[in-house]
């Protein structure tokens, strides 16, 4: 997308309001699996008998599977067009509904029992209705039509888990601007570096997280800072507000609705824009795939998409009740939460499920106990890839619990796909959940949801790939994003188009770097991320950044950042480094307090490893292969901060 997509209005803030800010996230869900090291090219990929998660253990994927016309038909696959169908009847309304989202959703608001709470703040008791949701976020709306908020201006939410999120999020939609957030724990630098690409007319955000905002006073064009306590300050939450709604501005399903940053495929972070019809998709995609009568627990971020889009946009959208534990991870605190209010659905990240078995196995605090009087059925863990060993462990812990997985992206504006969905073509319990923690297809991504199709793309020849071949996976559908923000080139490598379009039906393609198959079932499995972000925990970090940083320390001539695998964290960066002459006595803890200070928590370089030479290709491009593969060869030492390597010499040969 070049230049602005929308309009910018110069509108006046009422006095007061002046304070400056803008943020910087990076925001991506996307459910990836590590290669083992030895395997770093894509032939050995796809030709190996991989145990990784999605990938099955015994036979691999083969292609004298690909010709067996039941499977296709199973899978969902057609030879003829070279794409694979969700097995479930289209959504109508993820597809032809011209409103914008909060047209969308606020009649249904007043739909569901007056007496069912849309959230329930689980720290503190509160609750917000249906219909005092709709109130609220119409009142916020008037409200920030009121500071000159309106169609074409960027508000920018900087706050955390809380009743009002959803609240805010929703009145800037009914305001017609588009809605961006941004991670709290991110640096002024970093708040202050997406200022100039999202360039929003207002941030709003609470007391504690607002002298984080000092950093913008220099940035251009200036935004203006509202505290979330103002903003709301007044607005009663009775089930009114028509008046507000009729005077509400007149977007339509194709104009942006949110501006959501993602580390995209090349690791530098881009806004992507998303649509009302987007949104409407994620929503009405999810009403697919959900049931109403469950209750929602909400441990995850909503400033990420993959809490934004279950909980801002799905749960209220199918009249289901969310039970939010804001605040720091605490498995007790959970378990506690979800005992007292009858949680029967959890979504999480890896991090998270890790914990909690181990905390349950180790009988620590009341855990245990509060563990077999749950009402939870089923977790849902996205953000990061679950080993097998982990799901095993979560599995003897809760018994009683199914655990699936479920893939999305910043790009299309949630899930695309979902181990749960509703039976079709194999055998399942009595309330149409997919009942066997046994059956190999929980372990994979799951299949497509409804309206979303996908293909499996050869990396080397761009061909389309029947059931049982690894290639990439390229997803369709009415939730994939409209472009990234001013940037064209980033846009047309990510949305792609087929040389069989005629056939296929045309549209644009997402092509997510993640290498996939599908099984004969339609079960979607990754085996490995093309790109080379590094997955700590639930986020995404870019290596190229963290050599940014290191490239800026005065006793350091070359770096390389590449991911070490860790039980808890999934993977952790670890920082190759040539010291310069004369400079043997940088240490790794210096390596280390020198990134801190300059990035996120998340993003912290976690190891240090020093090195004669960075491998590179002759233009200059590291080897990221060579690199990840010599990594992998190290033990740690030093108390952890730095490691040790003997194969350092095949490091500097490597180029």
């Amino acid at each position: 997308m070049t230049g602005r997509p929308w309009p910018r209005p110069r509108t006046r803030l009422a006095p007061g309001m002046l304070n400056r800010g803008v943020v910087r996230v990076q925001l991506v869900v996307a459910l990836e699996s590590r290669m083992t090291p030895e395997l770093c090219n894509r032939k050995e990929i796809a030709n190996s008998q991989t145990t990784k998660m999605g990938a099955p253990s015994n036979p691999p994927y083969t292609e004298t599977e690909t010709d067996d016309t039941t499977s296709h038909l199973t899978a969902g696959y057609s030879a003829a067009t070279g794409t694979y169908s969700s097995s479930h009847p289209p959504l109508a309304a993820a597809a032809t509904v011209d409103a914008s989202f909060t047209d969308y959703l606020f009649p249904r608001l007043l739909a569901f029992p007056p007496n069912r709470p849309a959230f329930v703040d689980a720290s503190t008791g509160a609750t917000l209705s249906f219909a005092g949701l709709r109130a609220r976020s119409l009142g916020a709306a008037a409200a920030l039509r009121g500071l000159g908020l309106c169609r074409g201006h960027v508000a920018l939410l900087l706050a955390p888990t809380s009743l009002s999120f959803p609240v805010v999020s929703l009145g800037v939609l009914a305001a017609g601007a588009v809605l961006s957030t941004a991670n709290p724990l991110l640096t002024p630098g970093e708040l202050a570096a997406q200022a100039r690409d999202s360039q929003p007319f207002l941030v709003i955000t609470t007391a504690e997280l607002a002298p984080k905002l000092s950093s913008l006073a220099g940035t251009s064009p200036p935004a203006a800072v509202v505290l979330i306590d103002d903003l709301l300050a007044g607005i009663v939450d009775d089930g009114h507000g028509e008046e507000e709604e009729s005077s509400a501005a007149v977007v339509g399903r194709d104009d942006p609705a949110l501006l959501f940053y993602s580390s995209g495929t090349t690791g530098r972070s881009k806004g992507v824009v998303s649509t009302h019809g987007n949104a409407i998709a994620a929503a009405a995609l999810l009403q697919g795939v959900w049931r109403r009568d469950d209750v929602y627990g909400c441990v995850l971020p909503m400033f990420h998409m993959f809490g934004f889009s279950a909980f801002v946009l799905g749960t209220p959208a199918m009249g289901a009740t969310a039970v939010l534990v804001p605040g720091r991870f605490s498995v007790e605190r959970l378990m506690a939460a979800m005992e007292e209010h009858g949680v029967t659905r959890l979504l999480a990240v890896p991090p998270m499920v890790v914990q909690m078995a181990k905390e349950v196995a180790a009988g620590e605090g009341s855990s245990a106990s509060s563990a077999r009087r749950l009402h939870l059925r089923d977790v849902v863990s996205s953000g990061a890839p679950l080993q097998r060993e982990h799901m095993a462990r979560f599995r003897s812990c809760f018994p009683r619990v199914t655990l699936v997985q479920c893939y999305g992206l910043t790009e299309t504006t949630g899930i695309v796909t979902m181990c749960d969905l509703p039976p079709l073509l194999h055998d399942s319990d009595d309330d149409g959940v997919e009942s066997s923690n046994n059956d190999p297809s929980s372990i994979s991504i799951g299949r497509l949801v409804p309206s979303t199709e996908a293909r499996i793309v050869d990396v080397d020849s761009g061909e389309s790939l029947p059931p049982n071949r690894a290639g990439e996976l390229w997803i369709r559908g009415p939730s994939v994003m409209q472009g990234y923000l001013r940037n064209e080139e980033a846009t047309a490598a990510a949305l792609a188009t087929t040389a069989r379009a005629s056939e296929d039906g045309g549209g644009r393609w997402l092509r997510t770097g993640d290498l996939c198959y599908a099984d004969s079932g339609g079960h979607i499995h990754v085996v490995d991320r093309i790109k080379e972000l590094i997955k700590y925990k639930a986020y995404q970090v870019a290596p190229a950044e963290l050599e940014d940083v290191l490239a800026t320390h005065p006793d350091i001539s070359d770096a390389a950042v590449a991911p070490y695998p860790d039980e808890e964290a999934g993977e952790v960066p670890v920082a190759c480094v040539v010291r310069k002459p004369g400079r043997e006595q940088l240490l790794a803890q210096d390596v280390l307090s020198f990134v801190e200070i300059r990035v996120a928590p998340y993003k912290k370089v976690r190891r240090v490893v020093f090195v004669d030479r960075i491998a590179r290709s002759p233009s200059g491009k590291i080897l990221r292969p060579q690199l990840k593969w010599f990594v992998r060869t190290c033990e740690i030492m030093h108390g952890g901060a730095e490691l040790q390597c003997t194969t350092t010499a095949a490091l500097s040969r490597a180029n």
